[in-house]
């Protein structure tokens, strides 16, 4: 299976691509020659976040006070049913990696104008369960933290945190259901714990909703010695 995705991936794709012009994922328009997956008009469509927001102010203010993540970084809202769904999806389940670097470059720049944010050790990609990698063949989050490390040359590292337990989909989990759902499912790697301590990260996940699966994972860094754990996304939801 994982063969034949490859090759519709790497050698199917660019010969149907000359037979049929590539449409846009996000309004289903047709690309440009320069263009790739998603079209220059719905990037610069996406709703942007800015730190005046009342919705991003309440964020603000939830993570302040749950004391758990100092920071979040994020360009984008998230709507239901709104073109940065259709983004999401294809980079998270139909494998497409370089539109996940590219959104990881949109993050890596917001990063670079947060002095605090931007000194940080590592990045580390929210990570999945081994089952679920080995489904889907990749983890979208590394995608993103790649197009982050081209712009910010902060290092990634993906041997430190890892997710013991295998959950259900958090989509139609209320927000106490997510909490239980990812209760103990993540861990690190107790033979990094010289690594981790005093040292300053940046989880990187493709969204935001109510910060539950960040919230584990940075517990998890902050009781291994991490000195203070930051979040970066594509999206956060309204």
């Amino acid at each position: 299976m994982r063969f034949l995705e490859l090759f519709k991936r790497e050698f199917l794709s660019p010969v149907l691509d000359f037979i049929y012009p590539p449409i846009c994922f996000g309004c289903g328009g047709y690309l440009s020659a320069l263009e790739r997956l998603v079209c220059d008009r719905c990037w610069q469509g996406l709703e942007m976040v800015y730190s005046g927001d009342e919705t991003f102010k309440e964020f603000a203010r939830s993570v302040s006070a749950e004391g758990i993540i100092s920071r979040l970084v994020s360009p984008f809202y998230f709507e239901k049913d709104g073109k940065l769904q259709s983004v999401i999806h294809a980079l998270k389940y139909q494998g497409y990696s370089s539109l996940g670097v590219k959104a990881g470059r949109l993050v890596g720049r917001l990063i670079t104008t947060d002095p605090e944010v931007s000194s940080s050790d590592f990045l580390i990609p929210v990570p999945l369960h081994p089952l679920k990698k080995r489904e889907r063949g990749y983890n979208q989050s590394d995608f993103i933290c790649r197009g982050i490390q081209e712009i910010t040359g902060i290092p990634i590292r993906r041997d430190i945190l890892h997710r013991w337990k295998y959950t259900v989909s958090q989509t139609q989990l209320s927000s106490t259901e997510r909490i239980e759902n990812v209760g103990d499912a993540f861990g690190v790697d107790k033979k990094k714990d010289e690594e981790i301590t005093g040292k300053v990260f940046i989880l990187v996940d493709d969204l935001i909703t109510t910060r539950s699966t960040m919230n584990a994972c940075a517990k998890e860094l902050q009781k291994a010695g991490a000195r203070r754990v930051y979040a970066a996304t594509l999206a956060l939801a309204k």
